[in-house]
């Protein structure tokens, strides 16, 4: 197989062809591809796109899905992160149980710098220095000025649905 179709993955009706084995990087089928890593150094480049104060975007050549994958996976654990970690429901009259309901919480990305926070430790008491207090207090509510028979939750009821922005 050559080094051209091997750079090209190909999308068929029912499979996908000229992808490297699951059992090594850079394993081509019958091809013997043993990884060597002074051949890796030689045939890798990155191509940096563009940067800003909050990104970079670049371009790996060279490398097998495998290892960009691996390589992202890094990237995005080491970026540090605020993120809601534990939720007091009160009164969750809603049909989102509150587990799932502190799931999505959770999910939600916070716009704040970590590096501005304490790290908390087990056993710390939660300070202004270390933690972020949100409140979230939404009801849903029918909407009397709605048409009779209106069956747009948006328009019968009141806050039918909940946004990050309500926090």
């Amino acid at each position: 197989m050559s080094l051209a179709d091997r750079n090209r993955v190909v999308l068929l009706e029912d499979r996908v062809e000229n992808v490297s084995g699951a059992e090594f990087p850079l394993n081509f089928g019958s091809q013997d591809a043993v990884f060597n890593l002074e051949d890796f150094e030689n045939s890798f480049d990155i191509n940096i796109v563009c940067v800003t104060e909050t990104d970079i975007e670049f371009d790996l050549i060279g490398v097998d899905a495998s290892i960009a994958n691996a390589l992202r996976r890094i990237l995005i654990a080491e970026v540090p992160t605020v993120a809601i970690e534990k939720v007091f429901m009160v009164n969750n009259t809603g049909v989102v149980q509150d587990e799932v309901l502190a799931h999505r919480l959770g999910l939600i990305p916070i716009n704040a710098d970590p590096a501005k926070f304490l790290w908390k430790q087990p056993g710390d008491i939660p300070t202004d220095q270390n933690t972020i207090v949100l409140k979230l207090d939404v009801a849903c509510e029918v909407n009397r000025d709605a048409a009779p028979g209106e069956t747009d939750p948006k328009k019968k009821y009141i806050n039918s649905a909940v946004y990050s922005n309500q926090i």
